[in-house]
């Protein structure tokens, strides 16, 4: 069963939320490539669940759903700003800035260790001498107090924190032209933006995470996923219950990260149950010829 899993389960690595947010200048200068509504697969976002019909774009450099980022950037807005023939470069250089770190050099810490034995030592004379009261004249001879003495201080050196790299930014003069090598670019992004679109309209499922590299799977899958999904979110207790839960279902292809997601957008087994009982009624209708 584990085998046949995670051959039909996917991982787009590529497209990270957190990674890069899609700039807006890069959709105005590059425009967008948008597919046809449709009313197939499922599509989980950080765990919560977005409900079809869905219209798949390409915006800018990243792709979103029902006008909704599901990636960042495929490809970096800095790239196409290098080809440019108007384009600036501005490189800012950042302050060092120290930092203060408290170090114990090795003959601090030995002097350290040495001075507990005597202040140990002060400590049970004093106490012998009040548990054995003695009547003899010595007593009336006034003892010296034990002079404990104290632990060195460690001192604080200040390093230099290591120098934080400059930041390139790119500043286009002018209106952005598109060319051969920002046609292709663009290309690679529509590719992923197609790929998108056609696991889903072929009944797959897509979870998209700013955590985790985004997962996919086929129709099969999510037939599976969805007969044990929606009655987990339901019953769970808290969200380790869930977690164990999911795993001990078999529901070993989604990521713990995920998982927690899920449970904390539970209220989403409604909906899911719904499109639970769609699928089959489908499926019945597809098998009796209707």
């Amino acid at each position: 069963m584990k085998g046949i899993v995670f051959v039909v389960v996917a991982m787009m690595a590529t497209a990270v939320m957190a990674f890069q947010p899609i700039p807006k200048a890069s959709a105005r200068a590059l425009g967008v490539t948008r597919g046809k509504l449709f009313s197939k697969g499922l599509v989980f976002i950080n765990g919560k669940y977005l409900p079809p019909p869905y219209v798949v774009e390409r915006w800018g450099t990243g792709i979103r759903i029902n006008s909704t980022p599901v990636t960042g950037q495929i490809v970096d807005w800095n790239e196409f700003l290098k080809t440019q023939p108007g384009v600036k470069t501005v490189t800012t250089e950042p302050e060092s800035v120290a930092v203060s770190e408290s170090a114990e050099p090795e003959a601090e810490a030995e002097a350290t260790s040495e001075t507990q034995p005597v202040e140990a030592a002060a400590a049970d004379v004093n106490s012998l001498d009040d548990l054995f009261e003695d009547d003899s004249d010595e007593n009336d001879v006034k003892k010296k107090p034990a002079v404990a003495r104290s632990t060195p201080k460690p001192k604080v050196v200040h390093k230099p924190a290591p120098k934080p790299r400059a930041t390139v930014s790119y500043v286009l003069e002018g209106d952005f032209v598109p060319n051969e090598e920002t046609k292709a670019l663009v290309k690679r992004i529509n590719q992923m933006r197609t790929d998108v679109d056609r696991t889903l309209r072929s009944g797959g499922f897509l979870c998209f995470g700013d955590k985790y590299p985004n997962l996919s799977g086929d129709s099969r899958l999510l037939k599976k996923l969805l007969s044990k999904l929606p009655e987990l979110q339901q019953q769970a207790t808290d969200e380790a219950d869930f977690v164990s839960s999911a795993y001990a279902a078999n529901i070993v292809y989604l990521n713990e990260t995920l998982l927690r997601e899920l449970y904390k957008n539970r209220i989403d087994y409604l909906q899911l149950k719904r499109l639970r009982a769609k699928l089959n009624d489908n499926l019945e209708a597809l098998l009796s010829g209707d």
